[in-house]
C-alpha cells in the first residue's frame, strides 16, 4: 500500500512538473540596446559620459563594460538570454520568439520584421 501511495505521489510530481516546463512561447516586437539605456539614462547622457556616437555605439560599449542587452517593448523591458544574437541587432527593432520567465525572453528565434508584410496594405 505504501508502495502505491508513493508511486502516485511520484506520478503526480512528474505530471505537475511537465505542465510548468510546457510554457507557450511567444513573440515580442521592440527595439534592442544596452539596460542602462532602457533604464531611464537617455542616449545623449551616454554620449556625453561615455563620448560615444549614437545608441548602436554606446550599447555596445556598455554592455562591453559588464551590462547586458535587452528588449524595450510595448509590454516592458526584458532581458535576452542570447546576448551573442542580440548584439547583432543593437539599435534595430526586432522581432523575438521565446518563452519568458522573470523578465527574460529564453530567445528561440530573433529577426528584423518584414516592412513590406507591414506595409502592403498602404499605398
Amino acid at each position: 500500500m505504501k508502495k502505491s501511495i508513493a508511486l502516485v505521489v511520484a506520478f503526480a510530481a512528474l505530471l505537475t512538473a511537465g505542465s510548468a516546463g510546457a510554457q507557450k512561447q511567444a513573440s515580442y516586437t521592440g527595439i534592442v540596446t544596452a539596460n542602462q539605456i532602457a533604464s531611464g539614462f537617455s542616449v545623449g547622457f551616454w554620449e556625453k559620459k561615455l563620448n560615444c556616437h549614437g545608441e548602436q555605439d554606446c550599447a555596445e560599449r556598455l554592455v562591453k563594460s559588464g551590462g547586458k542587452y535587452v528588449l524595450v517593448t510595448s509590454k516592458g523591458v526584458f532581458e535576452l538570454s542570447d546576448q551573442t544574437k542580440a548584439a547583432q541587432f543593437v539599435a534595430r527593432q526586432v522581432t523575438v520568439t521565446g518563452q519568458v520567465s522573470n523578465k527574460t525572453i529564453e530567445v528561440a528565434e530573433m529577426q528584423v520584421p518584414n516592412p513590406s508584410a507591414v506595409n502592403a496594405g498602404v499605398q
